[in-house]
């Protein structure tokens, strides 16, 4: 009887451990699978759209920036700022007729994208900030057989352009002026006071006058005024909403954690209970 009390205390201590290296295999699996999530997001490919050109440290490879006259061009990096900006910085160093191609063709090709038909993507948005002086902003539109500045295929901003120092997005229509697809830019500072500086964010394009007027946001204090009531209601609930979201996803983490801690002590408390009942039954039975 002592024998056979003895195995199945054995047996039982077996299972006991075998399930204690279950659950510890099960917690090494999620852990090596969160760290496998992080490491994919953080080393994600950038993307890129044939109509949305941003001027950053993704894109200044790319060679979109050529044959500038009469300006110093690099792209910059303000990430130490309290606002970091990312862009391409022109410097002009002679006001008599400067420019620089901006190379969508080379955009395209390198960033692997569809090529932009003209007609259906007649309005051009340019994301920019002036340091100093410009008048105007003229741009030669290069497309179908047309590869180069031709003066019949030129336009300066459809809206008003300011220098307060400001980010401005400029606008133009190009609406019936062009066919086929974009192969190039000519972008030209027109009027501009010497040493004067232009920073290039984004280079758009759209379907219709409307988009692009959204994206310039110049109907901002038409839909604020709007829209104001909706959305003081929305900023009073919106911090409720999130902590109750915050609370049920953290409840059911915690849950986890004591289900497998409970789990690691039932398993030890069982068999200690066993072991002990073992005895007693092995001394009743002496």
């Amino acid at each position: 009887m002592k024998k056979l009390l003895a195995l199945v205390l054995s047996m039982l201590l077996v299972a006991s451990c075998l399930a204690l290296v279950a659950i510890a295999e099960e917690e090494t699996t999620a852990a090596t699978e969160t760290t496998s999530e992080e490491s994919t997001t953080e080393q994600a490919t950038p993307t890129f759209s044939n109509t949305l050109l941003v001027f950053d440290d993704t894109t200044k490879g790319f060679k979109i920036l050529g044959s500038p006259s009469q300006i110093d061009k690099h792209f910059y990096s303000t990430e130490d700022t309290a606002e970091p900006w990312e862009g391409a910085k022109l410097l002009l160093k002679d006001v008599t007729d400067p420019y620089v191609f901006i190379q969508w063709n080379s955009y395209i090709n390198k960033a692997k994208l569809d090529k932009v038909d003209s007609q259906e993507y007649p309005f051009v948005v340019i994301k920019l900030k002036v340091d100093g002086y410009v008048e105007d902003f003229e741009l030669f539109y290069c497309a179908g057989t047309v590869s180069g500045a031709d003066q019949n295929y030129a336009t300066t901003t459809d809206y008003p352009h300011s220098n307060t120092g400001d980010v401005e997005y400029i606008i133009y229509d190009l609406t019936d002026d062009c066919e086929g697809n974009y192969n190039s830019f000519r972008f030209d500072p027109v009027g501009a006071d010497e040493e004067s500086i232009i920073y290039l964010y984004e280079f758009a394009l759209f379907k219709t006058e409307e988009e692009a007027l959204a994206y310039a946001e110049y109907d901002e204090e038409q839909e604020d005024d709007t829209t104001a009531p909706v959305e003081s209601e929305q900023d009073t609930t919106a911090p409720e909403s999130e902590e109750d979201e915050e609370i049920q996803t953290a409840a059911p983490v915690v849950d986890d954690d004591k289900k497998e801690g409970c789990g690691s002590v039932i398993s030890v408390t069982a068999l200690a209970a066993l072991i002990t009942l073992g005895a007693v039954c092995i001394k009743k039975k002496d």
